[in-house]
């Protein structure tokens, strides 16, 4: 087994492959070449395909529904190698389990955020890249598994092991959100959102919230029951994108076309709608982010999403991590804000960064971390240091302890 980190810019990747089987770990954002200059199109699947020179189907985990982690799949099935002509590309499609108390609890989140995000900005994206995200993995995986807790993901004879998510406390009970729980935050999110649609010229807000609401939730209930509830949800698929289009038609109407539509500033009566969509965007993510994909290999891998400290810490107290590991990817791109001294300690940390100047990587992580003996693999911030790394720029060089990867792979055997 060998561990690959690929270089990035505003995202995450990396594969763990064997002889004959493969597990890519998230595909977002942007890929580069050696030269540090960008592939033809936008990072995608087919970047990572192309090199794999077997028929075996390979599998994919997206850590958590966060654009950064997945929008290079959206080009599943684009420009595929010749080998993936004739099946789905993919084997198996492993998400986080989302479920809780038989509800699809982000659902309605989502669809708020939906309906009310301007476009070209992140709040809209994070809404879109769901919808545009599902029915390509429909098509172009040929199974799709939830993990929670307890579940084990096999590769090449060996069991991957899923610490999390455990719904309940991430969305119930663990402060995800300002000191809030998920579902505390979303609640008031929601009074919001009634609010609003109360407002003089949104009403309509109140027909098609519960409506893609609906058929959002539906569709994700049958995800969540596997392959014996394929036929239902294609056609619960059907319903969610005819709720889509009428989704669209509300967007049109209020904010214009998505590429040529309104920009800030925006008109006085719909700025309240702008201001709740950066509300519920934030929540949103906190949200998606406690219910990431934590897995692990023995002593050898840990990969923790982007899993807020909260997480972190919780399954340190229930002592779910091994005392050290081989290699651990740092949360959310090694930045102050979502790191916990509860992560366990490691030979190698891979730091993923570069592209978000408002996401520099910590100084105090790395300060915090390096005195256990560990090296720093940084996928990218290297690209330019003085913007993407708070060490680099209260230092004026790098942490002694890293490791740039900059003009190739780093291939780790495990």
């Amino acid at each position: 087994m060998k561990l690959q980190i690929k270089r990035m810019r505003c995202g995450d990747c990396a594969v763990l492959e064997g002889r004959r089987a493969r597990l890519i770990v998230d595909c977002g954002s942007d890929n580069q070449a050696a030269d540090g200059s960008l592939t033809a199109r936008d990072f995608a699947y087919a970047a990572i395909a192309a090199q794999i020179n077997d028929l075996m189907p390979t599998h994919i985990l997206i850590s958590h529904l966060h654009t950064d982690h997945y929008r290079g799949f959206l080009n599943l099935g684009k420009d595929a190698p010749p080998m993936f002509c004739t099946a789905p590309p993919v084997d198996t499609a492993y998400l986080p389990w989302t479920i809780l108390g038989g509800r699809a609890v982000l659902a309605a989140a989502y669809a708020r955020l939906y309906l009310t995000a301007p476009p070209r900005t992140l709040a809209h994206e994070l809404a879109r890249g769901l919808m545009d995200l599902l029915p390509i993995l429909e098509r172009e995986a040929a199974y799709r598994q939830m993990l929670q807790a307890g579940d084990v993901i096999p590769l090449e004879g060996k069991k991957l092991e899923v610490l999390w998510p455990q719904v309940e406390p991430a969305l119930k009970s663990l402060p995800v959100c300002g000191g809030k729980s998920f579902e505390e935050a979303d609640r008031a999110m929601e009074a919001a959102f009634l609010a609003l649609a109360d407002q003089g010229g949104n009403g309509r807000l109140l027909e098609d919230g519960p409506r893609l609401t609906g058929a959002l939730e539906r569709y994700l209930l049958l995800l969540h029951d596997g392959p014996l509830a394929e036929a239902g949800r294609l056609d619960a698929l059907d319903t969610l994108e005819a709720a889509l289009r009428q989704a669209d038609r509300l967007r049109l109407d209020l904010w214009g076309d998505e590429t040529d539509g309104l920009r800030p500033p925006y008109p006085e009566d719909l700025q309240p709608l702008a201001d709740f969509a950066r509300q519920q965007y934030h929540v949103l993510v906190n949200g998606v982010n406690a219910c990431g994909i934590i897995f692990q290999w023995k002593d050898k891998v840990l990969f923790p999403g982007d899993a807020p400290p909260a997480v972190i810490s919780f399954l340190k107290e229930k002592g779910r991590f091994q005392p050290r590991y081989q290699l651990v990817k740092l949360p959310h791109h090694g930045t102050r804000r979502y790191f916990s001294p509860a992560l366990p300690p490691a030979e190698r940390y891979i730091i993923s960064n570069g592209g978000y100047s408002r996401r520099a990587v910590g100084k105090e992580v790395l300060e915090d971390l390096a005195p256990a003996g560990c090296t720093f693999l940084c996928t990218d911030a290297h690209r330019d240091p003085r913007k993407y790394c708070r060490y680099f720029r209260e230092e004026g060089h790098c942490h002694p302890a890293c490791v740039p990867i900059t003009d190739r792979q780093q291939v780790i055997p495990l």
